[in-house]
């Protein structure tokens, strides 16, 4: 039996049943700490301080200072926002051509004693 579950955010309708499907223990943490990651301050109503507010630093130059400054914001939120679990690693490395950044987070989901890595590419629209 899943020990965590969320809605798919995809809200497509499961075949058999016409609801929406669930995701279940590490798709739903690692979908979970995706949203933190890429939620700014101020998007989520009656949560104004919810996510790592990272967006605004693809506007800065991709360079070693605001890869650190990511990976701080990245760490802080995710201690603070998913105590389901334990960061083991966070790595944001620059790519100064494209003015994007490459983030790497590895934790340890506590409950299911699981060890998951997961990578996210930020880069401006613009």
């Amino acid at each position: 039996m899943a020990r965590y579950t969320d809605f798919d955010l995809n809200m497509t309708r499961h075949p058999l049943t016409g609801d929406v499907p669930l995701v279940e223990d590490v798709v739903a943490i690692k979908r979970s700490v995706k949203n933190i990651v890429l939620t700014n301050y101020r998007e989520r109503p009656f949560n104004i301080p919810f996510g790592a507010n990272i967006r605004n630093q693809l506007f800065e130059p991709a360079e070693p200072f605001t890869a650190m400054t990511i990976r701080k914001a990245i760490i802080f939120a995710i201690e603070k926002f998913e105590p389901r679990v334990r960061i083991l690693e966070v790595t944001v490395s620059d790519d100064v051509d494209r003015n994007e950044f490459k983030i790497s987070i590895y934790f340890s989901i506590r409950h299911l004693n699981k060890d998951v890595g997961m990578d996210i590419q930020l880069s401006r629209v613009r």
